[in-house]
C-alpha cells in the first residue's frame, strides 16, 4: 500500500470566515503559520484559498495575496503547495481566464479545479458554480504550460466521466489525481459506499484523495485510508474539532489522521514522497 498523502486546507473556502470562526486565518502571515503546523503535524500538500485580511471573506484580488503565501510558505517549509482556481467568481469570463493563466505563475506545484458545474451546497443554495468543458479544457492547457499538476475536484459521478474523457483526448497528462469532494446535499452522498464506487470508476494508475463536510470528514477520511486512498482535512471542511467544539489550529485535525494511518498500519508519506507518488515534476 502506498503511504498517505495528507492534504491540510487551511484557510477555508468562500464560505468559512471570521463570522463562523475566530480561529479561521486570514493574514499571509497566520495562513503560513498554519502551514507550517500542518506540515510539522505531515501534511505533505496545502490548499490555499486568498482571505480578506481579518475578515476571511473570499479577497477581491486573489492572485497578489496567492502569491504572498506560496513565497512565504516556501520560505518555511517543503509542503506542496496547491492553490485553487475557485472561490470569489465575480469576474467576466474573458477577465477570469487572465486571472487563472496569470494564477499559473505564482510558484505553486498543483491547482485544483472543478470537473463540472455543480449547485452551490451551503444555505441558501441559490446559484451554481460553473465550470463547463470549454473552460476546463482551457485552464487545464494554462496548468500544462507551465507544468503544474491539477488536482480534478469531483463533486459527482459524471465529473468522474469527464475526467477520464479529457485524459483520453489528451487534455491532461496521466495519471491523473483526483479528489473526490463529499459535500451531500448538490453532490456526492459521504458514505462508504458511494465512496467505494467512485474508486472503482477510476482507473487502476490514477491516485486520489477525498475530503468530506462536518462531522463525515474523519470517518471517510478513515474510509479512504482502508481503501489506498489519501486524505484532505482542515478548516475549509469542517470547522469543529469535536461536537460544539471550534477547531483552533489545522494542525489539530492532521494529527488525528495521522494517529488512525498509525493504528492502521500505514505510513504518511512526507512532501517528497507525496511528489514522487504524484509525479510531480
Amino acid at each position: 500500500m502506498s503511504k498517505l498523502i495528507i492534504t491540510a486546507a487551511v484557510t477555508g473556502g468562500e464560505p468559512v470566515s471570521r463570522e463562523m470562526t475566530p480561529h479561521v486565518p486570514t493574514t499571509a502571515e497566520e495562513i503560513t503559520e498554519e502551514t507550517v503546523r500542518s506540515w510539522e503535524a505531515g501534511a505533505s500538500i496545502v490548499h490555499l484559498h486568498a482571505k480578506e485580511p481579518g475578515t476571511g471573506k473570499p479577497a477581491p484580488d486573489p492572485n497578489p495575496l496567492l502569491r504572498r503565501y506560496v513565497e512565504m510558505i516556501k520560505n518555511r517549509c517543503d509542503i506542496i503547495t496547491n492553490v485553487t482556481t475557485g472561490g470569489g467568481r465575480r469576474a467576466t469570463d474573458e477577465a477570469l481566464d487572465t486571472m487563472i493563466e496569470e494564477r499559473c505563475t505564482l510558484g505553486q506545484e498543483m491547482m485544483s479545479m472543478n470537473m463540472g458545474t455543480v449547485n452551490y451546497w451551503t444555505p441558501p443554495y441559490r446559484g451554481v458554480f460553473m465550470n463547463d468543458v470549454p473552460r476546463i479544457k482551457r485552464w487545464a492547457g494554462y496548468m500544462m504550460d507551465h507544468g503544474i499538476k491539477p488536482e480534478l475536484e469531483v463533486y459527482d459521478t459524471g465529473m468522474i466521466n469527464t475526467a477520464k474523457m479529457l485524459a483520453d483526448e489528451g487534455v491532461f497528462e496521466t495519471p491523473l489525481h483526483i479528489q473526490f469532494v463529499m459535500i451531500g446535499r448538490t453532490g456526492f452522498s459521504a458514505t462508504p459506499k458511494m465512496l467505494q464506487y467512485c474508486v472503482e470508476e477510476l482507473p487502476g494508475d490514477w491516485t486520489w484523495s477525498v475530503c468530506a463536510l462536518g462531522r463525515n470528514e474523519l470517518p471517510i477520511g478513515a474510509v479512504a485510508m482502508t481503501l489506498g486512498g489519501n486524505v484532505r482535512v482542515g478548516m475549509e471542511d469542517n470547522i469543529f474539532l469535536s461536537r460544539g467544539v471550534l477547531l483552533e489550529s489545522n494542525a489539530h485535525l492532521v494529527e488525528r489522521v495521522k494517529t488512525i494511518a498509525e493504528a492502521l498500519n500505514i505510513e504518511v508519506a512526507k512532501p517528497d514522497e507525496a511528489r514522487k507518488i504524484l509525479g510531480i515534476r
